[in-house]
């Protein structure tokens, strides 16, 4: 093994259950440090609203939220977190945002683990520190509809710490539990196929951590995570994958046809990737709506050759730098997908990668006090760098607090996005200012005239003041964009239903139900109907 990756002798060895659970004992200061730390940096997330992204359908207006049972029974590990918290504490935001800390809290104690036990404990307090302050990881704790991102990665970590643990003592126990979460971690949280990126991270982990060369005779040790990989993915990748598609198709009406080739999305991922965790500054949920110039794309291009040259250059200078490196691109692999699947860039994809990248800043600072004998360099860098990143997490915590917040952040970092005027229409929407409501639901239509959303919108804010006429012609056509937004169907159904128009006020009733089957207000309608038209 390489000699940096051997705690020193004055450090606790970890080999096995038992020594891993002391060791946590010892270091329970610490562990408590950690927690201040992750409640001090999301201090402002406490008291955060729902957010019109996703957090009311998925949330508030989620029918089924509160059924532990039904989702235990399906191995559904997302939903279950949600029901749970909502048992325990109802429909309250403050509750999710804590808990969304908490498991921030465990990730962050899970990375000191595993840290430790490859590297030793000064890089470990100091990539648990960027980790926590880490100003992409925001989106993934602060976005309550980001939160697989969180909840799967203690699985992920567990993985690659008994992993660890057992490359570092042979203890085969470690392996065998290392290989039950990941099985037991594909059982129930196979819903979105992020669990998959597991085994390239634990073949990377060891052929580029742990050993010295390739060791081809090492994919026996590989065989539970591919045979379970392959076995689940198998069952449920094909649905996932076209149910995904579908998604993008009718909710985000992404054009597979006219979508950017891979060969040119390459670039712009690994370009963005690394930038966004070696220098956070600007942050945008919506990575979209900025003009790319053929100057920019080139820079990004050279940018992502770099990298990949790098890492090709570091394979037998420096294997431990080199598959980190690796390791940050195969933890966002569904964005590489031929096929979109994912989109090309986005901060809570990174949740993981800012574990390696904070893992190679560490050793990197650690390299030059040792190299060039500068006292103190690797306090001093480490100490500015999470000072930095502290700094930039709690303003960009604040974003995160409410939709008003979050849309006039994301207007200047994308400005020329459709969906950014979108949500900022519902806002005003909201607070029944329909002039300025309309004009941000126009200006999203004219960034993007396919746009049916928007065109919904438009016909909504009609009817909210007063001007049916012109509701119901935006609404039909918003429905002839997209078919199955429900949302057109109905409102046109209840437009029709109070006009005395039922047998129409049917039919889009029936439409909506179509798209929605489990809407309950569409069948309180048609229940209502069918004394009037006896169908």
């Amino acid at each position: 093994m390489e000699k940096q990756i051997i705690p020193t002798k004055q450090e606790m060895s970890i080999n096995g259950v038992r020594d891993l659970l002391k060791f946590m004992k010892a270091n329970i200061l610490f562990l408590v440090i950690i927690t201040f730390s992750c409640f001090l940096v999301y201090a402002n997330l406490i008291k955060g609203k729902f957010i019109n992204l996703d957090d009311m359908a998925g949330f508030v207006q989620n029918p089924n939220i509160g059924n532990i049972s039904a989702t235990i029974k399906g191995f559904d590990g997302y939903s279950t977190y949600k029901a749970l918290v909502f048992k325990l504490f109802g429909m309250s935001s403050t509750a999710y945002h804590v808990s969304a800390i908490v498991l921030h809290v465990i990730n962050s104690i899970l990375v000191f683990l595993l840290i430790y036990v490859i590297f030793g404990k000064k890089i470990a307090i100091i990539v648990t520190f960027m980790f926590i302050t880490h100003p992409t990881n925001v989106e993934g704790v602060g976005w309550l509809s980001g939160f697989p991102y969180i909840l799967r990665s203690p699985i992920i970590l567990s993985v690659l710490l008994f992993f660890s643990i057992y490359k570092k003592s042979n203890n085969i126990k470690c392996f065998f539990i290392s290989s039950l979460i990941f099985f037991f971690g594909v059982l129930y949280f196979r819903g979105s196929g992020w669990i998959f990126i597991t085994p390239f991270l634990v073949v990377l982990t060891d052929q580029f951590i742990f050993e010295k060369k390739i060791e081809w005779k090492n994919i026996k040790i590989y065989l539970p995570f591919i045979l379970v990989s392959a076995i689940f993915a198998g069952m449920v990748i094909p649905s996932l994958f076209s149910q995904r598609v579908k998604e993008l198709q009718t909710l985000y009406y992404v054009n597979l046809e006219t979508s950017t080739p891979l060969v040119n999305r390459i670039p712009y991922t690994i370009y963005m990737a690394y930038r966004l965790l070696v220098f956070p500054l600007e942050l945008s949920i919506y990575h979209e709506g900025k003009v790319l110039s053929s100057a920019m794309y080139t820079f990004m291009v050279v940018v992502a050759i770099a990298i990949i040259f790098a890492i090709f250059y570091l394979w037998k200078k420096d294997r431990v730098i080199s598959g980190l490196m690796m390791m940050i691109l195969f933890s966002i692999l569904p964005s590489f997908s031929p096929i979109i699947i994912a989109w090309t860039a986005a901060e809570r994809y990174l949740y993981l990668g800012s574990v390696f990248s904070s893992t190679i800043i560490a050793l990197l600072i650690t390299k030059v006090e040792n190299k060039y004998k500068i006292k103190n360099f690797t306090i001093i860098a480490a100490a500015t760098i999470i000072t930095l990143y502290s700094i930039r997490s709690v303003f960009r915590t604040n974003d995160f607090k409410d939709s008003k917040h979050l849309w006039f952040a994301t207007r200047k970092t994308a400005p020329y996005s459709y969906r950014v005027y979108n949500n900022l229409g519902d806002v005003y929407a909201d607070e029944k200012n329909y002039e300025l409501a309309l004009e941000n639901f126009k200006r999203s239509l004219a960034l993007k005239p396919d746009y049916a959303d928007a065109v919904h919108n438009i016909g909504f804010i009609y009817y909210e003041m007063g001007d049916i006429e012109r509701s119901k012609k935006y609404l039909t056509q918003a429905l002839n964009m997209n078919p199955n937004l429900y949302q057109s169907s109905f409102k046109l159904g209840e437009i029709y239903y109070r006009e005395g128009n039922y047998s129409l006020a049917r039919d889009y009733f029936l439409k909506c139900l179509e798209a929605n089957p489990e809407n309950q207000d569409c069948k309180s309608y048609l229940n209502s109907i069918v004394p009037v038209t006896g169908q």
